[in-house]
Formats: C-alpha cells, sequence, structure tokens
C-alpha cells in the first residue's frame, strides 16, 4: 500500500528538493538497466526476467516519483507567479501613492504653471 508523505523546506529549496527526488529513481532505473544489458551480452538469461520484471516495478515507482515532482513543482512555479504579482502589485502602488509627492511644477510664462508627476531630484527655488 502506497502512503503520501510531506515535509517543509524553504521555498528556495524546493529545485533542490525536486533534483534529489528525481536522481533517487533514477539510479533505481540506470542500475538496472546496466545489469540487464550485462545479462543479455553475457548470454546470461537465468535472472533476466525476474530483473525485467523488477525493472518495471522500478519504472511504476519512477511514474509515481515523477507524478510527486509534477505536483510539487505546479505548486512552486503558482507561488513564484503570485509573489511575482504582489510584488508588481506593490511596486506600482508604491509609484501611485509617490506620484503626487514627487510632483515637479514647471514655470512657464507668468501666471501659468505646469505639474508634472515625473519625479524629478532636481531643486528649483524658483518654483516655490
Amino acid at each position: 500500500m502506497k502512503v503520501g508523505i510531506s515535509y517543509a523546506v524553504e521555498l528556495e529549496e524546493i529545485p533542490e528538493e525536486v533534483e534529489d527526488l528525481l536522481r533517487d529513481v533514477q539510479w533505481d532505473l540506470f542500475g538496472k538497466i546496466e545489469e540487464i544489458i550485462t545479462q543479455v551480452r553475457s548470454g546470461d538469461f537465468s535472472n533476466l526476467t525476474a530483473d525485467i520484471k523488477t525493472l518495471r516495478e522500478n519504472l511504476g515507482r519512477t511514474d509515481t516519483r515523477l507524478e510527486d515532482c509534477y505536483a510539487i513543482l505546479v505548486g512552486y512555479v503558482k507561488v513564484l507567479n503570485q509573489l511575482a504579482e504582489q510584488s508588481a502589485a506593490d511596486a506600482q502602488a508604491d509609484t501611485e501613492e509617490a506620484a503626487p509627492a514627487a510632483a515637479h511644477v514647471e514655470q512657464i510664462g507668468p501666471g501659468h504653471k505646469i505639474i508634472s508627476s515625473e519625479p524629478t531630484d532636481e531643486y528649483d527655488p524658483n518654483d516655490q
């Protein structure tokens, strides 16, 4: 019977965790395939059917692991997208809040002024 387990890791550690999960099943498959190839080349067919059966079981385990990695990465990408959207929204809100405070007034003629919301670092004492 298969059961799911879960544990918490830091967000930035997720890619490394997924890599570890994949490497675990990679070696299961790689080792068994190499063993079967060696048996075929040497003509040792005595355990070949059992080894192929074991390899097929490992493929099932690999499929389950790939499904786990897929689910983890879908969640990871979703969180990254949410963080990026939140960061963009925060930056836009900061810009909107800062724009009136950073308004720049230009004198274009006696009694006429243009107010620009473009930030400027220039200080002009005539703008008062």
